[in-house]
């Protein structure tokens, strides 16, 4: 779950944004086309990032995700190796490299039609299949991309059984993002389909590439209209915030890397979510994330809190099937008042949230030098704090229409490397069951610290649900509160 999809209000708010009429777009406004044609492609500002981050650990796998599927059925192997080229084909950013000139990040594409290599792993042993997925999983995850030289998705088959395999596709980050990978899936069981002898693959046309997105970004967006507004609109939610909103450390640890826990919150509670959700037109991601800010001020000492929230960061409707590193983090700024109700806290994050959504093609760290937040050693600018709710089906999208397989999606279990302080995973399953990862930096936060912050929340969140209408101030810190202090409901 650290791919980092996007919230679920996102779609809904374009959806929203799209019906109130589409603004006059401005000459620089428009994507480009071609940016690709010429065997390189520009990089977007967020590859920039990961590139430079690689380059500084060299061996770190931070930035590896991974999808499993599991078919069950007469797999032709032929018929999917020609599905993962013919899926590079259709995605450029795929078939990219990132190399250094005079040290500066550039993408170079490989040729159409290079194969996309499915290498065997594995195989049938005395382990349940479930932990010889895991086992192999990680083995691959743990084996750094070089950006330079290999392909950045690797494809890998375990054989469980004649009729039983796991297609495992481990991917660097920087070619691919949590909407991405539900695009990619889906491309992929149609492609497949095609391969093996099913109808022609029905896919979107897609009259732009991921390198259209990069050049807009970074050489015409600082022109636009939309620009403008997302500077202003930053930098005022954003004045005076905290530097920082994580929980103290607990200990000098001593460790390095990250410490997770797994974990399913009760059904009592994923039940009461559902419940104050629709009694307050609100999303299960409206009231987990409010829930989250809650514990957040009370196990920070303060009611002003910043908290990540990822967005799609797709600044155009016709890139909602390209497949890329669009991802975008918006710092999301909350000023509790204990007189609010939590319901009424809700509303104003589902707010505050439709408002970020309609700026957040600024990327984080343009938000950050905007601001001037002084970047410090050992600190993460502005928002050291992570929460996203995803849907099951948004994970990894449909691959059930695979021509004569049914296919299931694997849990994987993905690196432990921290990128924020402490970050929070929903995931809101299939049968119902709000399932959650917590993530913490092992050298700030000892394992009784991050066992009693995931208790906290599940107590909080119950406890919340159970009475939405009652003011917050039981669980917020004392102190004044502000100077325009909100009425009740969260309307200022």
């Amino acid at each position: 779950m650290s791919a980092h999809p996007q919230v679920d209000a996102d779609e809904a708010v374009r959806d929203l944004l799209a019906a109130l009429g589409e603004p006059q777009v401005a000459a620089h406004d428009v994507l480009p086309t071609g940016s690709d044609a010429d065997g390189e492609m520009p990089l977007s500002e967020g590859q920039r990032q990961l590139w430079f981050l690689q380059q500084l650990h060299p061996d770190s796998t931070t930035y590896n995700v991974c999808v499993g599927l599991r078919t069950h059925g007469p797999l032709d192997t032929a018929a999917l190796g020609t599905a993962l080229t013919a899926l590079a084909d259709r995605h450029t950013v795929l078939r990219t490299n990132v190399v250094a000139r005079r040290g500066r990040p550039h993408a170079v594409i490989r040729p159409a039609g290079t194969p996309v290599e499915l290498r065997p792993v594995g195989g049938p042993g005395t382990a349940p299949a479930d932990a010889e997925i895991q086992r192999v999983a990680r083995e691959e995850m743990a084996v750094p991309f070089d950006l330079a030289v290999e392909p950045l998705l690797r494809a890998r088959l375990l054989r469980l059984a004649a009729d039983d395999h796991v297609l495992l596709l481990v991917w660097h980050h920087l070619v691919v993002d949590g909407w991405s990978m539900r695009i990619a899936l889906r491309d992929l069981a149609a492609l497949y389909s095609q391969a093996a002898g099913g109808p022609t693959a029905d896919l979107p046309v897609l009259p732009h590439g991921y390198g259209d997105f990069a050049l807009w970004q970074t050489t015409l967006m600082t022109r636009t209209r939309r620009h403008e507004r997302a500077v202003e609109h930053w930098c005022r939610t954003l004045h005076g915030a905290p530097e920082r909103s994580a929980p103290p450390p607990d200990a000098a640890t001593g460790q390095q890397g990250g410490r997770s826990l797994h974990f399913d919150l009760p059904g009592p509670t994923t039940a009461a979510v559902a419940s104050v959700a629709v009694r307050y037109d609100l999303t299960p991601f409206a009231v987990t994330f409010t829930a989250f800010l809650v514990w957040l001020a009370a196990a920070g000492g303060s009611r002003d809190v910043v908290a990540g929230v990822p967005s799609s960061g797709r600044a155009f409707p016709q890139l909602d099937d390209v497949v890329g590193y669009f991802v975008n983090l918006m710092p999301l700024r909350m000023d509790l008042d204990p007189r609010w109700s939590f319901a009424g806290a809700a509303r104003a994050v589902r707010a505050a949230v439709a408002d970020g959504l309609d700026h957040d093609l600024l990327p984080f760290d343009r938000i950050v030098k905007a601001l001037g937040v002084p970047r410090r050693a050992g600190q993460r600018p502005l928002a050291q704090v992570m929460f996203q709710l995803v849907s099951a089906h948004d994970v990894g999208g449909s691959a059930a229409r695979w021509h004569g397989l049914r296919v299931d999606e694997c849990p994987i279990g993905n690196d432990d490397s921290p990128r924020f302080d402490l970050e929070l995973d929903l995931l809101h399953d299939t049968d119902g069951t709000l399932r959650g990862s917590l993530t913490v930096d092992a050298a700030r936060y000892s394992a009784a610290a991050a066992d009693g912050f995931r208790d906290a929340y599940a107590r909080v969140l119950a406890a919340l649900c159970r009475q939405p209408d009652a003011p917050l101030a039981a669980f917020l810190p004392a102190g004044a509160g502000p100077d325009d202090a909100p009425e009740q409901d969260g309307r200022r």
